[in-house]
């Protein structure tokens, strides 16, 4: 029996800097011009619209008025070293152990993401990014490249050219600057209504400002300032609202001890968390499609140790690789 609100977290886990790996946990327009134009094809952050919305009074509470909300997130072993280091070993083998399998569960062949960013004063690359590489822009360049490829085995089809951005910023309070599990639901309710989108072609991204903790139980968090309840840096779910299925990850700041690892930029440590839960949301949205069924890992989980430098169209970023079972191993998809 599932209960009102049931979440079983896919986390981007944090690191430990006792274990070998990095443990990690994963076409809209807005209403006014829906369809007219693609978006998210910019070459800075500046290329991009950012469009501001207020959250309506009472947002965090929409999760306890609906009735059996269920938040579906796919549950996720955490990452043992010992585990790892052998899973690792036997990449690159034929029907190595890592390899992903498909469990018939929807998947995302096209979408529209909209980043949502949370209490931010400035412009987002000021917040999450390095001059002007924004979460957006990496995302946009992750449309054009070769990287969006390792995709393509999973989804049936070309990903390069089918996955867009855009971009909402508003004003939110926390208690004790900690989001809850209620405050993202209502914050991606908010912004499903706003753009009047949903559904398998829309992803909502929260973003959550630097010094923003976020918890989806008390002991279960995202909260580099209480190293005892901190156990995740990011995840991906989704739920049924009012008749829609929302998509969306949460991304909270990544340039902290235990979740940024080797990352040199703020913009790295964004944009590989970013990526993690992209790739994880349109290949496994529901936690019924592709994963390793042995250890219960999705798509980047499996190589979530791994970094690459990847140029993506003009820009640089490094970030991790990807699990792909057409060379049984990680690959940035060159």
């Amino acid at each position: 029996m599932r209960t009102m609100l049931e979440r079983h977290s896919s986390h981007l886990r944090r690191s430990t800097f006792l274990a070998p790996a990095f443990l990690w946990a994963v076409v809209l327009l807005l209403a006014a011009c829906h369809g007219d134009v693609t978006t998210g094809v910019g070459t800075n952050d500046a290329d991009i619209p950012n469009v501001r919305f207020t959250l309506p009074a009472g947002y965090s509470d929409a999760a306890a008025r609906a009735a059996h909300l269920v938040v579906r997130t796919f549950p996720t072993i955490p990452l043992r070293p010992s585990v790892h280091a052998n899973l690792v070993e036997a990449a690159g083998s034929i029907n190595s152990p890592l390899d992903l399998t498909y469990y018939g569960g929807p998947l995302v062949t096209h979408a529209m993401s909209t980043n949502v960013y949370i209490n931010c004063p400035s412009n987002p690359a000021s917040c999450w990014g390095t001059n002007l590489l924004s979460p957006a822009t990496f995302l946009a360049d992750l449309n054009q490249t070769n990287f969006i490829g390792v995709a393509d085995q999973y989804l049936g089809g070309a990903a390069a050219g089918q996955f867009f951005v855009t971009q909402l910023n508003a004003p939110a309070t926390f208690t004790n600057n900690t989001a809850t599990m209620n405050d993202v639901i209502g914050i991606v309710i908010a912004a499903s209504t706003f753009t009047e989108a949903s559904g398998y072609t829309n992803i909502f991204h929260v973003f959550l400002p630097q010094g923003t903790d976020m918890c989806i139980t008390p002991i279960d968090c995202y909260s580099p300032d209480i190293d005892s309840t901190f156990t995740f840096c990011a995840f991906h779910s989704s739920f049924d609202y009012n008749g829609e299925h929302l998509l969306f990850s949460v991304e909270p700041y990544q340039a902290v001890r235990g979740c940024a690892g080797p990352a040199p930029r703020v913009i790295d440590a964004t944009a590989s968390a970013l990526s993690h839960e992209f790739f994880e949301t349109i290949t496994d949205p529901d936690g019924s499609a592709w994963f390793n069924g042995l250890v219960g890992y999705e798509m980047a989980d499996v190589c979530v140790a791994f970094r690459d430098n990847v140029f993506m169209r003009s820009h640089n970023y490094v970030i991790q690789e990807e699990y792909s079972n057409a060379v049984h191993a990680c690959t940035d998809g060159a």
